[in-house]
């Protein structure tokens, strides 16, 4: 059946960058583990701080900059930011999996996205690799082979984040990656990238990651500047430091901000206030049909402005009103 999630509402963003649409159709309820939460739970239940934190960080963005999305999946950030800000972003998402590109690709085409799928793994040297396609699912899918118990691979281009930025003339002010332990080695052909660009980095760490690698890439990144922080619904969030990042790896919340600035009150109130509006996008909000029946009338109408919503309610009652009759003397 058919799904269709609430968009999170915020009002600042409307009145500062205009409307954008108040809902997403994911497409299906159960094919993917993402879709299948989502129709649990809404946005609110997938991971809301790590969506408020993307989009906190969008918010901030200068027209004109990048997003890439690394480890991509069904592209629910890359759509969600691109909803949201498509208008003067430009967001990239990276997802090799044959399969789960396909819906990505389906989801911003159904929902009249502008966001650029680039069906390839990210890692530090380009060329070719096999995919490992995990039994537990398709979201532990990786270039790992000792991740997960797999019985099938696929041979996959890859790309390094150094390589795509070079060659698309980009500049990237956000980059979010989930790779299923390999993080460190995406960093690593990232690094002049970081050097030139300095992108805020969200950063999904598991327990089973590469820590040597990723060691060496946070070492880089430290004499560079930058903070590493734990994303957590409380704030403000604490630096950790390269030392010891590792004992706070496994919590509830499994990803990281990679910050080239100190972390603000304006960032952690833009943070807190998409998240509340996200909270507010549970499974109540969704709306689902049977297969092979439209949405009803509206489904998506954009968000507005209370500015625009007023202009938009007098020119609908100018509108409906009769015409008036010239009285006869």
């Amino acid at each position: 059946m058919p799904l269709a999630i609430r968009l999170p509402h915020h009002s600042g963003v409307l009145e500062a960058d205009g409307s954008y649409p108040r809902a997403l159709n994911v497409l299906s309820r159960k094919q993917t583990a993402v879709q299948r939460q989502l129709r649990r739970s809404g946005l609110a239940g997938y991971e809301p701080v790590t969506q408020a934190t993307l989009l906190a960080l969008a918010q901030q963005a200068p027209p004109g900059s990048a997003v890439y999305d690394v480890g991509a999946h069904i592209g629910l950030y890359a759509a969600l930011i691109d909803a949201v800000y498509g208008h003067r972003l430009s967001v990239h998402a990276f997802e090799p999996t044959p399969d789960t590109a396909r819906i990505c690709e389906d989801i911003r085409r159904h929902n009249g996205l502008g966001f650029e799928l680039i069906t390839s793994a990210v890692s530090d040297t380009p060329g070719t690799a096999e995919l490992c396609l995990s039994l537990k699912g398709e979201s532990s899918n990786s270039l790992n082979a000792a991740h997960r118990k797999h019985t099938e691979t696929v041979s996959v281009p890859v790309t390094t984040l150094d390589a795509f930025t070079e060659e698309r003339s980009a500049r990237p002010h956000l980059i979010k990656i989930d790779v299923e332990t390999l993080e460190g080695q995406v960093l690593a052909g990232a690094l002049e990238t970081v050097r030139r660009h300095r992108p805020w980095i969200v950063l999904e760490i598991l327990p089973s990651s590469d820590h040597d690698a990723l060691g060496r890439a946070l070492d880089v990144l430290t004499e560079l500047g930058y903070g590493l922080h734990l994303l957590q619904p409380e704030s403000p969030w604490p630096g950790r430091n390269r030392g010891d990042y590792r004992r706070h790896v496994g919590g509830q919340c499994r990803d990281w901000l990679l910050a080239p600035a100190p972390l603000t009150y304006d960032f952690h109130h833009a943070v807190r206030t998409w998240l509340r509006a996200i909270l507010a996008c549970d499974e109540r909000t969704n709306l689902i049909v049977p297969a092979g029946v439209f949405f009803p009338h509206g489904w998506n109408a954009p968000y507005r402005s209370a500015l625009a919503s007023e202009v938009h309610d007098r020119l609908s009652w100018r509108k409906s009103r009769p015409g008036r009759v010239q009285a006869r003397t």
